[in-house]
């Protein structure tokens, strides 16, 4: 059985770091200059759709940037303090609030584009 130590949370955090990194610095500004660029072409909403599609292609590549540790956690059998722990963990990194606070450029870059996408819609 799994133990959730102050090593375990350490490693979670540290590899956390590198998947908010991962998200705002690359997928978020990513998206966002896509959306840039769409804006540009005489049909934006059709491009914008395309990159959509490319770039949930990308995303799903990236999840290898997931946090390993957390992945590995989930499908282990937790009991008791370890299984609170877990949910502790997760709800400070992946809940609602957690995800606008960390995840900003993410969601603007997605937001963005997807606004671009459905745009033409609206004309």
């Amino acid at each position: 059985m799994a133990r959730i130590t102050n090593k375990t949370i350490s490693e979670i955090e540290a590899e956390y770091s590198r998947w908010s990194e991962f998200l705002n610095g690359g997928i978020g500004i990513f998206a966002f200059s896509l959306g840039i660029s769409c804006i540009g072409t005489p049909r934006p909403d059709i491009t914008a759709l395309l990159s959509l599609l490319f770039l949930l292609v990308f995303t799903a590549y990236g999840q290898r940037h997931f946090p390993q540790k957390l992945k590995a956690l989930r499908k282990t059998e937790l009991s008791g303090v370890d299984e609170v722990a877990l949910l502790g963990i997760e709800k400070k990194y992946f809940g609602a609030t957690a995800v606008f606070k960390n995840f900003p450029v993410y969601l603007i870059g997605w937001c963005f584009l997807g606004g671009v996408a459905i745009y033409g819609a609206f004309k």
